[in-house]
Protein backbone atom coordinates (compact mmCIF):
# COMPACT_ATOMS: atom_id res chain seq x y z
CA UNK A 1 0.00 0.00 0.00
CA UNK A 2 3.07 2.36 0.57
CA UNK A 3 3.81 2.33 -3.24
CA UNK A 4 0.39 3.81 -3.93
CA UNK A 5 -0.52 5.51 -1.31
CA UNK A 6 2.72 7.08 0.20
CA UNK A 7 0.37 9.46 2.41
CA UNK A 8 -1.32 6.54 4.21
CA UNK A 9 0.51 7.19 7.99
CA UNK A 10 -1.68 10.59 7.60
CA UNK A 11 -4.55 8.14 7.66
CA UNK A 12 -3.21 6.34 10.90
CA UNK A 13 -6.21 8.77 12.81
CA UNK A 14 -9.07 9.38 10.93
CA UNK A 15 -10.98 13.16 12.20
CA UNK A 16 -14.61 11.52 13.70
CA UNK A 17 -16.02 14.75 12.07
CA UNK A 18 -15.93 12.89 8.55
CA UNK A 19 -18.52 10.48 10.22
CA UNK A 20 -20.96 12.97 10.63
CA UNK A 21 -20.34 17.01 9.75
CA UNK A 22 -22.29 17.77 6.84
CA UNK A 23 -20.21 20.13 5.15
CA UNK A 24 -17.36 16.54 4.52
CA UNK A 25 -20.50 15.00 3.35
CA UNK A 26 -21.16 17.46 0.85
CA UNK A 27 -17.50 17.45 -0.49
CA UNK A 28 -18.52 13.89 -0.80
CA UNK A 29 -21.37 13.93 -2.58
CA UNK A 30 -19.83 16.77 -5.23
CA UNK A 31 -16.55 14.91 -5.66
CA UNK A 32 -16.42 11.54 -5.22
CA UNK A 33 -20.35 10.28 -5.54
CA UNK A 34 -21.00 12.14 -8.41
CA UNK A 35 -17.37 11.68 -10.09
CA UNK A 36 -17.09 7.90 -9.84
CA UNK A 37 -18.38 4.53 -11.06
CA UNK A 38 -20.13 2.67 -8.93
CA UNK A 39 -21.92 -0.39 -8.91
CA UNK A 40 -25.75 0.58 -9.97
CA UNK A 41 -27.68 -3.14 -10.51
CA UNK A 42 -27.28 -6.59 -12.29
CA UNK A 43 -27.67 -6.99 -15.67
CA UNK A 44 -29.40 -9.86 -15.74
CA UNK A 45 -32.22 -8.14 -13.64
CA UNK A 46 -32.93 -6.47 -16.70
CA UNK A 47 -32.91 -9.53 -19.41
CA UNK A 48 -35.14 -7.91 -21.84
CA UNK A 49 -35.96 -5.09 -24.03
CA UNK A 50 -37.59 -2.55 -21.87
CA UNK A 51 -36.74 -4.10 -17.97
CA UNK A 52 -35.77 -1.89 -15.68
CA UNK A 53 -34.87 -1.33 -12.62
CA UNK A 54 -34.16 1.96 -10.22
CA UNK A 55 -31.06 2.94 -8.18
CA UNK A 56 -31.08 5.62 -5.97
CA UNK A 57 -27.83 6.88 -5.09
CA UNK A 58 -28.21 9.60 -2.61
CA UNK A 59 -30.15 12.58 -3.14
CA UNK A 60 -30.46 11.44 -7.12
CA UNK A 61 -32.87 8.33 -8.55
CA UNK A 62 -31.78 6.66 -11.76
CA UNK A 63 -33.31 4.58 -14.39
CA UNK A 64 -31.41 1.58 -16.08
CA UNK A 65 -32.91 0.04 -19.06
CA UNK A 66 -32.23 -2.58 -21.47
CA UNK A 67 -32.45 -1.49 -24.95
CA UNK A 68 -33.74 -3.06 -27.91
CA UNK A 69 -30.29 -3.47 -29.52
CA UNK A 70 -29.50 -5.77 -26.43
CA UNK A 71 -27.06 -2.12 -24.87
CA UNK A 72 -28.19 -0.69 -21.47
CA UNK A 73 -29.01 2.69 -20.93
CA UNK A 74 -29.13 4.98 -17.83
CA UNK A 75 -31.50 8.09 -17.05
CA UNK A 76 -32.06 10.26 -14.16
CA UNK A 77 -35.71 9.39 -13.31
CA UNK A 78 -36.94 12.67 -13.56
CA UNK A 79 -39.74 13.99 -15.88
CA UNK A 80 -37.98 17.24 -17.96
CA UNK A 81 -41.16 18.83 -17.48
CA UNK A 82 -41.61 19.72 -13.83
CA UNK A 83 -39.09 16.81 -12.12
CA UNK A 84 -41.55 14.40 -10.93
CA UNK A 85 -39.91 10.82 -10.64
CA UNK A 86 -40.86 8.98 -13.55
CA UNK A 87 -40.94 5.30 -11.77
CA UNK A 88 -41.03 4.61 -8.19
CA UNK A 89 -40.86 0.65 -7.98
CA UNK A 90 -37.54 -1.40 -7.50
CA UNK A 91 -38.06 -3.13 -10.91
CA UNK A 92 -40.56 -3.04 -13.95
CA UNK A 93 -41.11 -3.35 -18.07
CA UNK A 94 -42.49 -0.39 -19.84
CA UNK A 95 -42.80 0.14 -23.69
CA UNK A 96 -42.44 3.79 -22.93
CA UNK A 97 -42.32 5.72 -19.52
CA UNK A 98 -45.00 8.03 -19.38
CA UNK A 99 -44.55 10.41 -16.38
CA UNK A 100 -47.60 10.13 -13.66
CA UNK A 101 -48.05 13.92 -13.17
CA UNK A 102 -48.81 15.45 -16.85
CA UNK A 103 -48.28 12.54 -19.00
CA UNK A 104 -45.27 13.48 -20.80
CA UNK A 105 -43.64 9.92 -22.37
CA UNK A 106 -40.53 9.23 -23.30
CA UNK A 107 -39.04 6.18 -25.27
CA UNK A 108 -37.13 3.40 -23.92
CA UNK A 109 -34.25 5.24 -25.47
CA UNK A 110 -35.06 8.30 -23.57
CA UNK A 111 -35.81 9.95 -25.98
CA UNK A 112 -39.25 12.39 -25.72
CA UNK A 113 -42.21 10.51 -27.70
CA UNK A 114 -44.97 13.46 -26.46
CA UNK A 115 -45.41 16.73 -24.56
CA UNK A 116 -49.35 16.37 -23.81
CA UNK A 117 -50.97 19.56 -25.12
CA UNK A 118 -47.95 20.31 -26.71
CA UNK A 119 -50.31 23.53 -28.49
CA UNK A 120 -50.49 24.84 -25.37
CA UNK A 121 -46.93 25.92 -24.66
CA UNK A 122 -44.82 28.30 -25.97
CA UNK A 123 -42.31 27.23 -27.73
CA UNK A 124 -39.60 29.40 -25.47
CA UNK A 125 -40.61 27.18 -22.62
CA UNK A 126 -39.68 23.80 -24.98
CA UNK A 127 -36.45 24.89 -26.02
CA UNK A 128 -33.26 23.01 -25.01
CA UNK A 129 -33.12 19.49 -24.75
CA UNK A 130 -36.44 17.44 -23.55
CA UNK A 131 -35.04 13.84 -23.83
CA UNK A 132 -34.40 11.92 -20.78
CA UNK A 133 -31.07 13.45 -19.53
CA UNK A 134 -28.25 10.35 -19.97
CA UNK A 135 -26.11 8.89 -17.30
CA UNK A 136 -22.85 7.04 -18.16
CA UNK A 137 -23.42 3.58 -17.73
CA UNK A 138 -21.10 0.14 -18.63
CA UNK A 139 -21.15 -3.15 -17.17
CA UNK A 140 -18.48 -5.90 -16.06
CA UNK A 141 -19.05 -9.24 -15.49
CA UNK A 142 -22.95 -9.07 -15.09
CA UNK A 143 -22.98 -5.82 -12.99
CA UNK A 144 -24.25 -2.83 -14.17
CA UNK A 145 -21.73 0.51 -13.44
CA UNK A 146 -22.83 4.43 -13.70
CA UNK A 147 -21.31 7.38 -13.24
CA UNK A 148 -22.79 10.77 -13.40
CA UNK A 149 -19.56 12.63 -14.49
CA UNK A 150 -19.80 12.50 -18.45
CA UNK A 151 -16.05 12.99 -18.74
CA UNK A 152 -15.08 10.25 -16.02
CA UNK A 153 -12.13 8.07 -16.89
CA UNK A 154 -13.73 4.62 -18.64
CA UNK A 155 -14.64 1.73 -16.12
CA UNK A 156 -12.26 -0.59 -17.40
CA UNK A 157 -9.54 1.62 -16.50
CA UNK A 158 -10.94 2.93 -13.21
CA UNK A 159 -11.37 -1.12 -11.93
CA UNK A 160 -7.61 -1.20 -12.31
CA UNK A 161 -6.64 -4.73 -11.99
CA UNK A 162 -9.85 -6.28 -10.13
CA UNK A 163 -11.20 -7.92 -13.55
CA UNK A 164 -7.98 -9.79 -13.75
CA UNK A 165 -7.46 -10.46 -10.14
CA UNK A 166 -11.41 -12.23 -9.94
CA UNK A 167 -11.23 -13.75 -13.17
CA UNK A 168 -11.53 -17.21 -12.34
CA UNK A 169 -15.59 -16.12 -10.52
CA UNK A 170 -18.34 -16.25 -13.31
CA UNK A 171 -20.35 -13.54 -11.69
CA UNK A 172 -21.95 -13.19 -14.92
CA UNK A 173 -23.48 -16.51 -14.65
CA UNK A 174 -24.59 -16.45 -11.41
CA UNK A 175 -28.27 -15.01 -10.19
CA UNK A 176 -29.47 -13.29 -7.62
CA UNK A 177 -31.72 -15.34 -4.75
CA UNK A 178 -31.63 -12.89 -2.09
CA UNK A 179 -31.80 -9.33 -1.76
CA UNK A 180 -31.92 -7.14 1.22
CA UNK A 181 -32.39 -3.18 2.12
CA UNK A 182 -31.82 -1.64 5.61
CA UNK A 183 -31.70 1.82 6.56
CA UNK A 184 -28.76 2.13 9.19
CA UNK A 185 -28.61 4.62 11.74
CA UNK A 186 -24.67 5.23 10.82
CA UNK A 187 -22.34 7.21 8.53
CA UNK A 188 -22.16 5.45 5.04
CA UNK A 189 -18.26 5.09 6.11
CA UNK A 190 -18.42 3.60 9.57
CA UNK A 191 -21.09 0.79 7.85
CA UNK A 192 -18.68 -0.16 4.92
CA UNK A 193 -15.52 -0.06 7.21
CA UNK A 194 -16.88 -3.12 9.65
CA UNK A 195 -16.54 -5.25 6.17
CA UNK A 196 -13.32 -3.46 5.74
CA UNK A 197 -11.49 -5.22 7.95
CA UNK A 198 -10.84 -9.06 9.85
CA UNK A 199 -9.54 -7.58 12.85
CA UNK A 200 -13.24 -7.50 14.83
CA UNK A 201 -14.36 -11.35 14.00
CA UNK A 202 -12.11 -12.75 16.67
CA UNK A 203 -14.37 -11.06 19.56
CA UNK A 204 -17.68 -10.23 17.36
CA UNK A 205 -17.86 -13.78 15.72
CA UNK A 206 -15.56 -15.81 18.20
CA UNK A 207 -17.92 -18.86 16.35
CA UNK A 208 -16.29 -18.84 12.91
CA UNK A 209 -12.56 -19.16 15.34
CA UNK A 210 -12.19 -22.68 14.88
CA UNK A 211 -12.66 -22.83 10.97
CA UNK A 212 -11.21 -19.12 9.65
CA UNK A 213 -7.72 -17.50 10.37
CA UNK A 214 -8.83 -14.56 10.41
CA UNK A 215 -5.40 -13.16 11.47
CA UNK A 216 -3.05 -13.89 9.23
CA UNK A 217 -4.43 -12.64 5.65
CA UNK A 218 -3.23 -11.59 2.27
CA UNK A 219 -3.72 -7.92 1.45
CA UNK A 220 -3.98 -6.73 -2.03
CA UNK A 221 -3.97 -2.85 -2.95
CA UNK A 222 -5.14 -1.88 -6.55
CA UNK A 223 -5.27 1.72 -8.00
CA UNK A 224 -8.30 3.82 -7.53
CA UNK A 225 -9.17 3.11 -3.85
CA UNK A 226 -9.66 -0.73 -4.90
CA UNK A 227 -8.42 -3.67 -2.77
CA UNK A 228 -8.60 -7.17 -1.92
CA UNK A 229 -8.20 -9.17 1.69
CA UNK A 230 -8.11 -13.17 1.39
CA UNK A 231 -8.74 -14.96 4.77
CA UNK A 232 -8.02 -18.29 5.13
CA UNK A 233 -11.20 -20.82 5.30
CA UNK A 234 -10.98 -24.46 6.62
CA UNK A 235 -8.33 -23.70 9.42
CA UNK A 236 -8.27 -22.65 12.69
CA UNK A 237 -7.16 -19.30 13.82
CA UNK A 238 -4.08 -18.66 15.73
CA UNK A 239 -6.42 -17.52 18.86
CA UNK A 240 -8.06 -21.01 18.73
CA UNK A 241 -6.23 -22.98 21.44
CA UNK A 242 -7.24 -26.80 19.99
CA UNK A 243 -4.77 -26.63 16.16
CA UNK A 244 -4.83 -30.07 15.36
CA UNK A 245 -8.40 -31.72 16.40
CA UNK A 246 -11.59 -31.84 13.93
CA UNK A 247 -13.53 -29.56 15.36
CA UNK A 248 -17.18 -29.43 14.97
CA UNK A 249 -16.81 -26.11 12.83
CA UNK A 250 -14.34 -28.47 10.55
CA UNK A 251 -16.54 -31.32 10.34
CA UNK A 252 -19.07 -29.11 8.81
CA UNK A 253 -16.88 -27.83 6.16
CA UNK A 254 -15.72 -31.28 5.50
CA UNK A 255 -19.32 -32.58 5.37
CA UNK A 256 -20.41 -30.18 2.65
CA UNK A 257 -17.65 -30.41 0.70
CA UNK A 258 -18.23 -34.20 0.02
CA UNK A 259 -15.84 -36.00 3.19
CA UNK A 260 -17.02 -37.88 5.87
CA UNK A 261 -15.47 -36.31 9.25
CA UNK A 262 -16.16 -39.53 10.80
CA UNK A 263 -13.46 -41.22 8.47
CA UNK A 264 -11.15 -38.49 7.98
CA UNK A 265 -7.73 -39.02 8.84
CA UNK A 266 -6.15 -36.03 8.81
CA UNK A 267 -5.27 -33.08 11.42
CA UNK A 268 -7.43 -29.35 11.29
CA UNK A 269 -3.81 -29.03 9.04
CA UNK A 270 -5.08 -30.96 6.75
CA UNK A 271 -8.65 -30.32 5.95
CA UNK A 272 -8.09 -27.54 3.34
CA UNK A 273 -6.04 -29.68 0.81
CA UNK A 274 -8.53 -32.34 1.40
CA UNK A 275 -11.69 -29.47 0.55
CA UNK A 276 -9.24 -28.81 -2.85
CA UNK A 277 -8.98 -32.21 -4.12
CA UNK A 278 -12.53 -33.87 -3.24
CA UNK A 279 -13.67 -30.07 -5.30
CA UNK A 280 -11.94 -30.80 -7.91
CA UNK A 281 -13.45 -34.46 -8.22
CA UNK A 282 -16.09 -34.53 -10.83
CA UNK A 283 -18.43 -35.99 -8.61
CA UNK A 284 -18.10 -33.01 -6.03
CA UNK A 285 -21.22 -31.96 -4.24
CA UNK A 286 -21.97 -28.98 -5.57
CA UNK A 287 -21.74 -30.44 -9.56
CA UNK A 288 -19.63 -27.07 -10.60
CA UNK A 289 -16.45 -26.69 -12.35
CA UNK A 290 -13.41 -25.69 -10.53
CA UNK A 291 -11.23 -26.45 -12.68
CA UNK A 292 -10.06 -22.26 -13.02
CA UNK A 293 -9.95 -21.84 -9.52
CA UNK A 294 -6.72 -21.67 -7.22
CA UNK A 295 -6.46 -23.94 -4.40
CA UNK A 296 -6.89 -20.29 -1.94
CA UNK A 297 -10.41 -19.56 -3.86
CA UNK A 298 -11.71 -22.85 -3.18
CA UNK A 299 -12.12 -22.85 0.46
CA UNK A 300 -11.23 -19.17 1.28
CA UNK A 301 -13.19 -15.87 1.35
CA UNK A 302 -12.05 -13.58 -1.39
CA UNK A 303 -13.18 -10.28 -0.21
CA UNK A 304 -12.44 -7.51 -2.28
CA UNK A 305 -13.77 -3.92 -2.28
CA UNK A 306 -14.67 -1.93 -5.12
CA UNK A 307 -14.26 2.17 -4.28
CA UNK A 308 -16.21 3.93 -3.20
CA UNK A 309 -18.71 1.20 -1.45
CA UNK A 310 -18.89 -1.98 -2.50
CA UNK A 311 -17.92 -4.98 -1.21
CA UNK A 312 -17.92 -9.06 -2.53
CA UNK A 313 -17.54 -12.12 -0.47
CA UNK A 314 -17.07 -14.40 -3.38
CA UNK A 315 -16.51 -18.15 -3.36
CA UNK A 316 -17.30 -20.80 -6.40
CA UNK A 317 -20.43 -21.72 -4.97
CA UNK A 318 -22.06 -18.34 -4.53
CA UNK A 319 -21.34 -14.21 -3.99
CA UNK A 320 -22.35 -11.92 -1.43
CA UNK A 321 -22.42 -8.39 -2.78
CA UNK A 322 -22.75 -5.17 -0.55
CA UNK A 323 -23.05 -2.04 -1.53
CA UNK A 324 -23.05 1.02 1.39
CA UNK A 325 -24.77 4.04 -0.18
CA UNK A 326 -25.57 7.52 1.65
CA UNK A 327 -28.31 8.61 3.14
CA UNK A 328 -30.31 11.38 0.51
CA UNK A 329 -30.01 14.21 3.74
CA UNK A 330 -28.27 12.69 6.77
CA UNK A 331 -25.08 12.02 7.21
CA UNK A 332 -25.38 9.85 10.25
CA UNK A 333 -27.14 6.99 8.24
CA UNK A 334 -27.07 5.33 5.68
CA UNK A 335 -28.85 2.18 3.02
CA UNK A 336 -26.86 -1.17 3.59
CA UNK A 337 -27.94 -3.78 -0.01
CA UNK A 338 -26.87 -7.13 0.43
CA UNK A 339 -27.46 -9.65 -2.62
CA UNK A 340 -26.81 -13.72 -2.52
CA UNK A 341 -25.86 -14.70 -6.09
CA UNK A 342 -25.25 -18.27 -6.55
CA UNK A 343 -24.27 -20.46 -9.96
CA UNK A 344 -26.33 -23.22 -10.87
CA UNK A 345 -25.85 -26.20 -8.45
CA UNK A 346 -26.20 -30.13 -8.69
CA UNK A 347 -30.09 -30.60 -8.37
CA UNK A 348 -31.54 -30.68 -4.79
CA UNK A 349 -28.16 -28.91 -2.96
CA UNK A 350 -28.65 -26.37 -0.94
CA UNK A 351 -26.03 -23.16 -1.29
CA UNK A 352 -23.09 -22.97 2.08
CA UNK A 353 -24.44 -22.02 5.01
CA UNK A 354 -22.55 -19.17 5.10
CA UNK A 355 -24.27 -17.53 2.12
CA UNK A 356 -27.17 -17.02 4.86
CA UNK A 357 -30.11 -18.27 2.24
CA UNK A 358 -33.00 -19.33 4.28
CA UNK A 359 -33.85 -23.26 3.53
CA UNK A 360 -37.18 -21.78 2.05
CA UNK A 361 -35.64 -19.55 -0.46
CA UNK A 362 -35.95 -20.03 -4.40
CA UNK A 363 -32.50 -20.73 -5.39
CA UNK A 364 -33.02 -21.86 -9.16
CA UNK A 365 -32.60 -18.43 -10.43
CA UNK A 366 -35.71 -18.63 -12.84
CA UNK A 367 -37.25 -15.76 -10.75
CA UNK A 368 -35.74 -12.98 -9.45
CA UNK A 369 -36.36 -12.16 -5.62
CA UNK A 370 -38.55 -9.27 -5.08
CA UNK A 371 -36.30 -7.10 -2.69
CA UNK A 372 -36.97 -7.09 1.12
CA UNK A 373 -36.94 -4.10 3.10
CA UNK A 374 -35.83 -5.39 6.46
CA UNK A 375 -34.83 -3.58 9.87
CA UNK A 376 -32.16 -3.85 12.45
CA UNK A 377 -34.20 -5.63 14.56
CA UNK A 378 -34.96 -7.95 12.20
CA UNK A 379 -32.39 -7.90 9.35
CA UNK A 380 -32.96 -11.34 8.02
CA UNK A 381 -29.24 -11.73 7.25
CA UNK A 382 -27.87 -14.58 9.25
CA UNK A 383 -26.22 -14.81 12.07
CA UNK A 384 -22.43 -13.08 11.52
CA UNK A 385 -24.37 -10.01 9.80
CA UNK A 386 -26.22 -9.57 12.27
CA UNK A 387 -23.75 -9.45 14.70
CA UNK A 388 -22.15 -6.99 12.35
CA UNK A 389 -25.24 -4.84 12.64
CA UNK A 390 -25.37 -4.76 16.55
CA UNK A 391 -21.72 -2.88 16.36
CA UNK A 392 -23.00 -0.93 13.71
CA UNK A 393 -26.38 0.52 15.39
CA UNK A 394 -24.03 1.04 18.55
CA UNK A 395 -21.04 3.10 16.48
CA UNK A 396 -22.54 6.23 14.94
CA UNK A 397 -23.54 8.34 18.75
CA UNK A 398 -19.72 7.38 19.69
CA UNK A 399 -18.16 8.64 16.75
CA UNK A 400 -19.98 11.76 17.64
CA UNK A 401 -18.86 12.01 21.20
CA UNK A 402 -16.32 14.53 22.30
CA UNK A 403 -14.76 11.66 24.03
CA UNK A 404 -13.68 10.81 19.98
CA UNK A 405 -12.01 14.08 19.82
CA UNK A 406 -8.93 12.97 19.10
CA UNK A 407 -10.46 10.50 16.07
CA UNK A 408 -10.41 7.44 15.33
CA UNK A 409 -7.37 4.89 15.27
CA UNK A 410 -6.27 2.60 13.01
CA UNK A 411 -3.68 -0.54 13.18
CA UNK A 412 -2.18 -2.75 10.50
CA UNK A 413 -5.37 -4.82 10.07
CA UNK A 414 -7.54 -1.75 9.26
CA UNK A 415 -5.36 -0.58 6.03
CA UNK A 416 -7.88 -0.92 3.69
CA UNK A 417 -9.90 1.99 5.25
CA UNK A 418 -6.39 4.25 5.48
CA UNK A 419 -7.13 3.53 1.66
CA UNK A 420 -10.74 4.57 1.76
CA UNK A 421 -10.13 7.75 3.87
CA UNK A 422 -6.97 8.67 1.39
CA UNK A 423 -8.89 7.97 -1.62
CA UNK A 424 -11.48 10.31 -0.91
CA UNK A 425 -9.14 12.56 0.31
CA UNK A 426 -7.97 12.61 -3.43
CA UNK A 427 -11.18 12.86 -5.15
CA UNK A 428 -11.78 15.73 -3.48
CA UNK A 429 -8.67 17.68 -3.79
CA UNK A 430 -9.09 16.96 -7.57
CA UNK A 431 -10.20 20.13 -9.63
Amino acid sequence: MQSLYPEKDQYLIIPAKRYYDREFAEQEWQKVWTKTWNCAGLASDIPTAGDWFKYELGRESIIVVRQADASIKAFYNVCKHRGRSLVTADFGHANSFVCPFHSWTYNQDGSNRRVTDRDYFDERALCGELSLREIRCDQWSGFVFVNLDIEATPLEGFLDLLPTTLGAYPFDAMRIVKDVSIELPCNWKVAMEAFLEPYHAHITHTQILPVVDELYNQYDFFHNGHALVVTPVGLPSPRFKDQDSINPALAYLLLEAGIDPQTFEGSAQDVRAAIWSAKRGDKNTYGLDYSNYSGSQLTDDWNPSFFPNMTLNAHPEGTMVMRFLPHASDPTRCHYNVWVMLPKLREGIRPPGYMGVEDDVDISGKVRPARRYTSVEDPQLGEVLGQDITNLIHMQQGVMSNAMNEGVRLGEQEQRIQQLHAEIDRCIARQ
